[in-house]
């Protein structure tokens, strides 16, 4: 291609693959759906109790959103000799193709997930029955905490970039590498313990964290790092993430 962007030529995709990215919307859409369902009848099955509190409603956008984590991996077609050939020969250059990627699980699934969980909390607002609008009452949209943003991250990028390196079982072949992550850090971080954490009299260094000599104020330095790995890290893991997967498919576009 001459050019590495074309505003016309992405239009011309995009209007391409408009069937492709309607029919993962009307899947989405039966996700989203089956997904309440489930989480209505585990409500119903605990019987009266359904009337606290706690029901799944509030677990509803958390289960949107792990589907939007793993949604590349189980949406995408398998790439074989017959789609890879027409993909190849699209008149459409990498970046316009990865865009057309990022922009349908980046943005037009969330904003349409969203939309869907406002149009069945209203739905069910307005039905009359007193669970449902028990049920409604309690969706929230704030669906992701402080304190999960990096295993987000570490969820959708994995099964974004899988969603591109892999030719074959995209979700397994995702899946198996996040679990290879997850043992990795978690092995780092109790080995780092074992290694450099004093022990008590008994031997045990896991009780060295509630002793009162181990609990002091930090400097606010400290504090900005501490904010900083919260918060930031998610980001640039996400941006690290989508330029190697650019990078990823512009080479085996060649």
């Amino acid at each position: 291609m001459n050019a590495t962007f074309n505003l016309k030529r992405f239009f011309l995709l995009e209007q391409y693959k408009k069937q492709e990215t309607g029919r993962h919307l009307l899947w989405s859409t039966g996700i989203v759906l089956g997904i309440c369902l489930l989480c209505m009848m585990y409500d119903i099955n605990k019987g009266s109790s359904y009337y606290i509190e706690h029901t799944q409603g509030l677990s509803l956008g958390r289960y949107v959103l792990w589907f939007l984590c793993i949604a590349p991996g189980l949406l995408e077609i398998n790439i074989t000799k017959q789609t890879s050939t027409l993909y190849l020969l699209l008149p459409a250059s990498a970046f316009e193709k990865f865009l057309h990627l990022w922009m349908k699980y980046l943005v037009i699934l969330p904003f349409f997930c969203i939309l869907l969980i406002i149009v069945i909390k209203g739905v069910f607002i307005l039905s009359g029955i007193d669970y449902l609008q028990h049920f409604s009452s309690r969706i929230e949209f704030y669906m992701m905490q402080k304190d999960q943003m990096l295993a987000y991250s570490l969820l959708q990028g994995t099964f974004f970039l899988g969603c591109i390196a892999f030719k074959r079982q995209k979700l397994i072949n995702s899946f198996i590498v996040l679990c290879s992550c997850f043992i990795l850090f978690f092995g780092v971080i109790f080995l780092s313990m074992a290694l450099w954490e004093p022990a008590d009299s008994h031997g045990y260094w896991v009780a060295n964290i509630a002793y009162p000599i181990y609990n002091f104020p930090i400097s606010s330095t400290s504090e900005a790092i501490i904010a900083f790995c919260n918060y930031g890290t998610p980001v640039l893991f996400s941006i690290g993430i989508w330029i190697s997967s650019y990078f990823l498919f512009k080479e085996k576009q060649l």
